[in-house]
């Protein structure tokens, strides 16, 4: 989000702000975090803070964009920048420049920037104590918090607090409850209709337009759930939790899952003059790619999904979970386990799964591999080291590669063309009697770059009605 900084007041705006300072005393910023690195603090008449955050130049080199989505996943909570650099391939000074040039702000500000934007989220719409706010933002102390609070936003939290219109806070019922804001288009069907039917028993569960799942924190499980049916433009996201303790990494995991943080406009604007896809994005707007809530989860459910439907795939990850997740104490609401992590599934016992042996064994080796860290789903190594990873194991093909790639690490430009969906719906929208080869697909689809996992997107929705042939 491009946003206006005011020399002469010291404080960024949205574009459409109503204040009209001079010119000359205005200049652009590509991102917040960019303004509040140059000594900027956040306008409280046009709040830009409460735009989603987003820290992400479009035409960044792909290590600042591996590097940012860490740092959205709380790498730099647990590590230093000097972890972060080597885990992307470069020195802590080379990456140091890149961030100044392509973020306009070091890697650790942009940390700092997350979980101060965070904590102000917090003490805008809840009732939490300061104790509370700074472990769920992230922040080693309430003394931390006050710091970076107060050099973001030039007050500190207890005058924020005391800012709050009432309206602001959400009633907690049972929960801590917080708003998840995204730039609007957003295709709330779309997301409900993929979501539901691959909803693993027991671990996810789907109501209307309401998600809910298990999870867990501090070595505790808990439940959260997202409210797709709330007006304007944020959904609303409830976390029944035995503590609160880095729940910003939670958020990021579901606006990961949801891509709320998704550019859709933009890209459907590069889409939209394409022949075949230029009218799915005109019939619906808004459609995100979507992700699951855990990677090695994510992975697994594609696994299983080979060469079968979508319902018998959801049936076999039900059974995986009850028979090697942890049960969930107190369930309710047809939430009964956790998915199990990889060390549970690498000598996975195949006796009443219904999943032919090969495919038993696929999903112990990638469980293996996750769990020695031969393969790495957290999007450090790239995208096509962790493509010729999941290559490298047995009864992993391009196509479950591609969807890994897509669902998972969320690789924009993921595109699994051998896909019997995706050929399907070309051939009804470009009115042939015959699919076309994957090859074909293929060369079709590099006019979509580097929008390709969204057009996979669009077309798996052209065919909703007919769900048993999209993954």
């Amino acid at each position: 989000m491009v946003v206006s900084a005011v020399s002469t007041t010291g404080i960024y705006c949205r574009p459409e702000c109503g204040a009209r300072p001079l010119p000359r005393n205005v200049s652009p910023y590509p991102s917040a975090v960019a303004a509040e690195a140059s000594g900027y603090r956040p306008c409280l008449r046009c709040r830009p803070d409460r735009r989603p955050f987003d820290e992400r130049p479009g035409d960044s080199p792909a290590p600042v964009v591996r590097a940012l989505a860490m740092i959205t996943d709380g790498y730099l909570d647990r590590f230093d920048e000097d972890s972060l650099a080597a885990q992307v391939g470069y020195s802590t000074r080379q990456l140091r420049r890149l961030f100044e040039t392509h973020v306009g702000a070091s890697p650790s500000f942009v940390a700092r920037s997350r979980r101060a934007h965070f904590a102000r989220r917090l003490l805008d719409e809840t009732n939490l104590t300061m104790p509370v706010i700074a472990g769920a933002s992230g922040f080693g102390s309430v003394r931390q918090m006050n710091r970076i609070v107060e050099s973001i936003f030039g007050f500190a939290p207890s005058s924020l607090r005391a800012k709050r219109r009432q309206d602001d806070v959400l009633t907690i019922d049972g929960g801590l409850t917080l708003r998840l804001p995204f730039a609007e288009p957003l295709d709330r069907s779309s997301v409900i209709a993929h979501l539901g039917p691959r909803a693993t028993p027991g671990v996810e569960v789907v109501d209307g337009f309401v998600y809910r799942r298990t999870l867990m924190v501090c070595g505790n499980p808990g439940v959260v759930e997202i409210n797709l049916a709330t007006e304007g433009s944020s959904l609303e996201m409830r976390a029944h939790l035995p503590a609160f303790d880095s729940i910003i990494d939670d958020v990021g995991r579901i606006r990961a899952m949801l891509g709320l943080d998704d550019d859709a406009s933009a890209a459907e604007s590069d889409l939209g003059a394409d022949r075949i896809i230029g009218p799915l994005v005109r019939r619906r707007p808004g459609v995100r790619v979507i992700g699951g809530w855990d990677r090695f989860e994510t992975a697994v459910r594609v696994i299983v999904g080979q060469q079968v439907s979508v319902v018998g795939a959801t049936t076999i990850t039900g059974r995986i979970a009850e028979r090697f997740g942890a049960p969930l104490p107190g369930s309710a609401l047809g939430l009964t386990r956790l998915f199990p992590t990889a060390d549970r599934l690498i000598d996975l016992d195949p006796n009443g799964l219904g999943m032919p042996g090969a495919r038993v064994a696929t999903v112990s080796a990638v469980a293996k591999a996750v769990a020695e860290g031969s393969l790495d789903l957290s999007g450090a190594a790239g995208s096509e080291t962790t493509r010729q990873q999941l290559l490298a194991l047995p009864g992993v093909g391009p196509w479950s590669a591609d969807v890994v790639m897509m669902r998972a690490l969320r690789d924009r430009d993921a595109f699994p063309a051998g896909d019997l969906g995706i050929r399907r719906a070309i051939a009804r929208l470009t009115g042939s009697d015959t699919d076309p080869t994957e090859a074909a697909v293929r060369e079709m689809s590099e006019a979509w770059r580097p929008n390709r996992a969204l057009a996979a997107q669009h077309l798996w929705v052209s065919l909703q009605d007919s769900s048993e042939e999209s993954k």
